[in-house]
């Protein structure tokens, strides 16, 4: 009966606002909840059939609460790194434990109110943990799963998230790949003159190096050669160009002991055998050390031995041959200076002192590359051509040197300083030739012509061609020379009848008459290979298992932001590199793309994670569970992992919380609403009750 309809409907009344009232104290209690959203009740009628046009049946109401998940809170800032929020759609990836298995439910939230916590985890205050694709020091996503080779950014898995931990991010190191010089190199130098700039850069253990920069003034105006040494603890340095041909080649041997009695080093393929009792090894050559006391005279007299048994390292000529040397700066290292002549190969291996240890910094075999020259208009990087003869010219053949006719002969018999040259042997072949050329060319004075042995003790073989300050000059080969066309020293380029060969060195910074490096052609100077680290740290070779090069930079060709020239002292403008030291871990960064990069120390940085970004379809119907996070439901529909600030998923905020949605005005207006409407539900009970009692006096 619809009087009873009234009771049943009253008291429905007292459920749904019951409910209301529910969700407006747990609103209010949640005021100051990080990422907390207001659940709303809306009521719903319940109809009861009509059987009759003239017979109310009374139904009630229901309650229907819905949380408004997809309303965005006010963003308040926070002093601590590692708060970040939300701006826009979507939700955080979280777990209940740090270390996830496969019965260890993931779940979404807003609340990014994370701390580490002694594991070095990042877990917010409602004890769940944040979680990240891991990424490369590029910022690539990597999968979490090391025998996995690609990430699946759309799966939610432990093969490709992991927990967010900070405390394995140990410390970094960062080799240097860039030396930025400027100075101003006076233009009223004079030839020879020379300034230094000394640069400190990281090798990829985070050590400190230092390497000098030497500028010396060419005989030619506006133009500077420039020379690098090997830093201490390193084997070999290569200057090079911007096509990686070598400009300037340096190793050394630096010994920090005596070596033994019969310890061994292979300089240029020849064991030399240090020796205090003369009982040297068949086939080695003897470096007597049985009257030195010092490791500086053992240096020396390595020194000795390889220019007396190796006439590619003997002086000639009056010039004191520098491709080895004992070094200026310590009487301790050998210096090996390629010139042009061959690649220099030096296994110091065996180099050892009575207790079986090395006695060199340099323990392993390292090449001394082959300075560039070209005869195809490429630059040449040495100060002089050798040719080396195999046979002499034919006879009335011609060579042409700087312009002057040099014509072979059988019928000259002796060296007369004239264009003729004798041909009965190798030897006084060239020193005929050298001799006419002195006499005959006054741009040859000096030791800017000589000539020396290759490789073939009692034979001088091979010429060599100074180049000039005046600029180019050619060499050309006679069309009738025959088997008496030379070849470099090596044999690595050789020459046809009739060729010209271009003897010109092109110097490091070349300026124009406005003190501007020259444009182009300014720089021929580029990279910087160094190799051999004695503290174990990789090669700076561009390999891809190893480090870049030290990639040069002197400024832009044309400006006067590097290096200049002009009419003033040597004057320093600035020296920058990269790279650092070892740093330790201090904090760190939040893009809004959600990319975490770790800060160290040393001021280097390093991409650690990246945040993904969980949106649904329908947000709304999530399922709410303790903690402020959210499970997916049928009526959410499936998540999409995204990039965060990408499409429908909001920035990460670093720095900032993400405050409750609830309004307390409106909740204690609708508590209000609430309790007259509770308090009305009431009354209808109260009344229906009065209506039946009335019917029950019926009876009586």
């Amino acid at each position: 009966m619809s009087l009873y309809g009234a009771l049943f409907s009253g008291v429905s009344g007292l459920t749904a606002q019951s409910s209301a009232m529910g969700a407006i104290s747990d609103n209010i209690t949640n005021v100051s909840t990080i990422g907390y959203k207001n659940t709303r009740v809306n009521f719903q009628t319940l109809v009861t059939k009509q059987t009759s046009s003239t017979f109310y049946s009374a139904g009630g109401v229901q309650s229907k609460p819905r949380q408004a998940t997809d309303v965005q809170g006010l963003l308040q800032a926070s002093t601590s790194q590692t708060d970040i929020s939300i701006s826009g759609q979507g939700f955080f990836v979280v777990n209940e434990v740090g270390e996830p298995g496969i019965s260890n439910q993931y779940m979404y939230t807003r609340s990014g109110s994370f701390k580490m916590d002694n594991e070095g985890y990042l877990r917010n205050t409602s004890g769940y943990y944040l979680q990240g694709w891991p990424t490369n020091a590029a910022g690539t996503v990597v999968p979490a799963n090391d025998s996995l080779t690609i990430a699946n950014q759309n799966i939610i898995s432990t093969d490709y998230l992991e927990t967010v931990n900070l405390n394995r991010v140990g410390g970094t190191a960062a080799a240097t790949s860039t030396i930025a010089i400027g100075a101003n190199l006076p233009a009223t130098d004079t030839e020879n003159t020379t300034h230094k700039t000394d640069v400190q850069f990281f090798d990829t253990l985070g050590n400190a190096n230092s390497m000098s920069f030497v500028y010396t003034r060419s005989g030619r105006e506006n133009q500077w050669d420039m020379s690098v040494q090997p830093p201490q603890r390193t084997a070999a340095l290569t200057i090079e160009d911007e096509d990686g041909n070598a400009y300037q080649s340096v190793g050394q041997l630096e010994f920090t002991a005596r070596p033994a009695d019969g310890a061994t080093v292979v300089i240029e393929g020849q064991t030399y055998e240090f020796d205090s009792d003369a009982a040297t090894t068949a086939g080695n050559v003897q470096v007597d050390i049985s009257a030195t006391t010092t490791v500086a005279q053992d240096v020396a007299a390595l020194v000795a031995a390889v220019k007396a048994n190796d006439s590619d390292f003997a002086d000639y000529g009056g010039y004191t041959n520098t491709r080895i040397a004992v070094s200026s700066g310590s009487s301790t290292t050998v210096v090996f200076t390629e010139d042009g002549t061959r690649a220099i190969t030096v296994n110091p291996a065996a180099l050892l002192d009575t207790s079986g240890d090395p006695v060199t910094n340099q323990t392993s075999s390292f090449t001394v590359r082959k300075t560039y020259s070209a005869d195809d208009g490429d630059p040449c990087y040495r100060d002089f051509q050798q040719f080396t003869f195999a046979a002499v010219p034919a006879n009335a053949s011609t060579m042409t040197i700087n312009g002057i006719v040099y014509t072979f002969s059988a019928a000259e018999v002796a060296s007369d300083n004239d264009a003729t040259i004798r041909i009965d042997s190798v030897a006084n072949m060239l020193a005929d030739l050298e001799a006419s050329i002195e006499a005959l060319d006054p741009d040859f004075a000096g030791t800017r012509v000589r000539v020396r042995e290759n490789n073939d003790v009692g034979s001088n073989n091979t010429l060599v061609l100074a180049s000039l300050n005046k600029g180019t000059y050619d060499v050309v080969f006679g069309a009738t020379m025959g088997a008496g066309v030379p070849t470099e020293p090596d044999g690595t380029a050789t020459y046809a009848a009739g060729d010209t060969v271009a003897v010109n060195k092109t110097q490091a910074i070349v300026f124009d008459s406005d003190g501007l490096p020259l444009e182009p052609g300014g720089f021929n100077v580029a990279e910087i290979e160094i190799l051999g680290f004695a503290s174990g740290a990789a090669d700076m070779d561009d390999d891809a298992a190893h480090a870049n090069q030290i990639t040069v930079d002197f400024g832009q060709e044309g400006e006067a932001n590097g290096m200049t020239q002009f009419g003033e002292e040597f004057t320093p403008s600035f020296i920058t590199q990269n790279g650092s030291r070892f740093g330790t871990f201090a904090g760190v960064t939040v893009d809004t793309n959600g990319l975490v990069t770790a800060l160290f120390d040393n001021g280097e940085i390093r991409n650690i994670y990246q945040l993904p970004i969980a949106t649904f379809v329908n947000p709304n119907s999530l399922e709410g569970r303790s903690g402020n996070v959210w499970n997916a439901t049928q009526d959410s529909g499936d998540y999409t992992l995204r990039v965060a600030d990408n499409g429908p998923a909001g920035q990460v905020i670093q720095g900032a919380l993400e405050a409750s949605t609830v309004d307390i005005g409106e909740e204690f207006t609708n508590m209000i609403v609430v309790q007259r409407a509770y308090s009305a539900s009431a009354k209808i009970i109260s009344t229906a009750d009065e209506m039946l009692s009335e019917l029950m006096q019926v009876k009586r």
